[in-house]
């Protein structure tokens, strides 16, 4: 449960933390999640997954690919300077956009988020030390609503998808299943019912 309620964090956190200031993230979606019938909840939940799971995705990249294939990102040289602009508050600097993730319990930061400003479309995640730990990478109609994202973990293995539908909806897969609809602080599973809360919203 903490791996998953992680995935929701980060992908919803830099979403929000890495939309360009030029670019204003349109649509509060009418969210009728509760009223739908369960047919038309089903329904739903599978136009969603053949759109972002199509035959082109890749699972499982093999470990030694990935990581040639993100060999220049694989170490964050610069972890300390980014460190100090995420804990003065700073969003960004000239070629980057920056996102700290935080323990809720002792305001400890744990993982930073890098969006290179020359590639939107895909988000680098290290642990303190700098080292890499996941990659977001965003469909290319990105950051216009609607839009999916591919978290993938260090060793190449798919981790979780989320459709954005809104700036307040996000759909979330995991292992090809569904796993809940964030709206707002709340989310729902396939029967509508309320599932987890967060207080990053």
């Amino acid at each position: 449960m903490k791996k998953l309620i992680l995935l929701f964090t980060l992908l919803f956190f830099i979403n929000y933390a890495s939309a360009d200031d030029n670019l204003v993230l349109q649509g509060l979606a009418t969210f009728d999640w509760a009223t739908k019938t369960q047919f038309e909840r089903d329904e739903n939940i599978n136009k969603i997954k053949n759109i972002i799971y199509k035959d082109n995705i890749v699972k499982k990249y093999p470990r030694k690919e990935f990581k040639e294939k993100y060999k220049a990102f694989l170490k964050d040289e610069n972890f300390k300077k980014h460190y100090i602009e995420i804990s003065n508050g700073q969003k960004q600097n000239e070629t980057e956009r920056l996102a700290g993730f935080y323990t809720q319990k002792y305001n400890i930061m744990y993982m930073y988020g890098i969006q290179f400003k020359n590639d939107i479309y895909t988000t680098y995640y290290y642990d303190m030390m700098g080292n890499l730990r996941y990659i977001d990478k965003m469909s290319e109609n990105y950051p216009n609503f609607p839009y999916y994202s591919h978290q993938y973990r260090i060793d190449g293995k798919l981790a979780g998808s989320i459709y954005f539908t809104a700036y307040d909806t996000q759909y979330v897969f995991k292992n090809g299943e569904f796993k809940g609809v964030w709206f707002k602080d709340t989310m729902f599973n396939a029967k509508a019912k309320k599932i987890l809360t967060r207080t990053n919203y």
